[in-house]
């Protein structure tokens, strides 16, 4: 007689600069977070060897977290190993619909087909007939890369037990914490060089996109233009407090944008000035919701879309979430996991504030895994 076991992995995402990993374990009230883990990582010239290194040594020790339980692990790869585009494809009777994959996907990839890992995040028919017809969304990555982060796992005593797509994980992550609904919902995680955004249901992906728009824009703007030191968290701090409250705040003080005036106390200024760096950045991200929304329509005339869930660095920048739904007309919410999710008793994070970021990480620790 078999003995199954299920366990929850570690689950780690990383960029070019920050590596979180989270783990959850199984309790009476569902799963609760064991721990988590960060470490920033300073060595600047990126897939290096010296990059590598710093890598491997923030994965050891994430291993040895006296918390975390086990050596299996699941990762992401890095955004820019991952290429993603929507087909359009047709087979007939003798035709199957991963040959037709295979054979649309190769006009995209930059790379030999034989060398691609390929999976499809979303599959929709569209037309039935003598030739049926479909839409998928198509995620690749070369196989090197999959043996490359692999073998950078096993450098740190880890064992990579499955590699994920970062949609596949918020996915995860989203449907843990919200039931899904048949009306199409958009889905935002903003990353610190990177963010993700998709329009789904609950069955299906509508559509994805990735863009190299990040906060790490917005904490350029800052210390650029408030002559700040590179590379700390003074900006970081000033982006939560003020970020794009202007409005807010001066309706709260009663003021108008028009009448609205520095006294001592209401700290107007410092409202204003942030509102006056941000915008033109923040603008692209919002040019960016357009474009999808915008494909999404075309495809599926007089769609609505229900909310927007912002999630990663979201949070990060106070008043983001209401400037969007203000700009877009569609309700918006950052989400910080953290405020959500169980915690295992004896468990307390430092700064659960900044939970936010590990919402990937926890995506990919939300995969159970079934060992004999």
């Amino acid at each position: 007689m078999f003995n199954i076991k299920e366990t929850y992995p570690i689950g780690i995402d990383f960029d070019d600069r920050h590596v979180y990993a989270a783990q959850f374990q199984q309790t009476r009230r569902g799963p609760a977070i064991r721990d988590l883990f960060y470490r920033k990582l300073d060595e600047p010239q990126v897939d290096s060897p010296e990059w590598e290194d710093a890598l491997v040594a923030a994965l050891k020790a994430a291993s040895k977290n006296k918390r975390f339980r086990g050596k299996h692990a699941a990762i992401h790869l890095p955004a820019r190993h991952i290429s993603s585009f929507p087909i359009t494809f047709g087979i007939d009777t003798a035709g199957t619909i991963d040959a037709a994959i295979a054979r649309e996907s190769r006009k995209h990839l930059s790379f030999p087909l034989e060398n691609a890992v390929i999976d499809y995040s979303s599959l929709i028919e569209v037309s039935i007939g003598e030739k049926r017809t479909f839409n998928a969304h198509v995620v690749a990555a070369h196989r090197n890369q999959i043996d490359r982060h692999i073998r950078l796992l096993r450098r740190a005593g880890l064992s990579g037990e499955t590699i994920d797509f970062d949609l596949s994980s918020l996915l995860r992550l989203h449907h843990h914490l919200y039931s899904p609904g048949n009306e199409p919902v958009v889905l935002c995680y903003i990353g610190q060089r990177q963010t993700l955004i998709a329009v789904v249901t609950a069955d299906n992906i509508l559509a994805r996109r990735n863009t190299t728009w990040g906060i790490q824009g917005l904490l350029n703007r800052v210390e650029t233009n408030l002559d700040l030191p590179g590379g700390g968290n003074q900006s970081a701090e000033l982006l939560a407090t003020y970020g794009l409250k202007y409005d807010a705040h001066i309706r709260s003080s009663g003021a108008s944008d028009d009448t609205a005036n520095e006294t001592p106390g209401n700290g107007i200024a410092i409202f204003r000035t942030f509102f006056q760096i941000l915008p033109p950045y923040v603008d692209v991200l919002v040019h960016e919701l357009y474009q999808i929304f915008g494909y999404v329509r075309s495809n599926q005339s007089g769609i609505r879309f229900k909310k927007i869930f912002m999630y990663g660095q979201a949070s990060s920048v106070a008043g983001l979430d209401q400037y969007l739904e203000l700009h877009l007309g569609i309700p918006t919410e950052a989400i910080n996991p953290l405020s959500t999710l169980n915690i295992a008793d004896g468990n307390r994070f430092p700064d659960p504030g900044r939970g936010a970021a590990f919402a990937l990480a926890l995506g990919l620790a939300l995969r159970k895994m079934t060992w004999l």
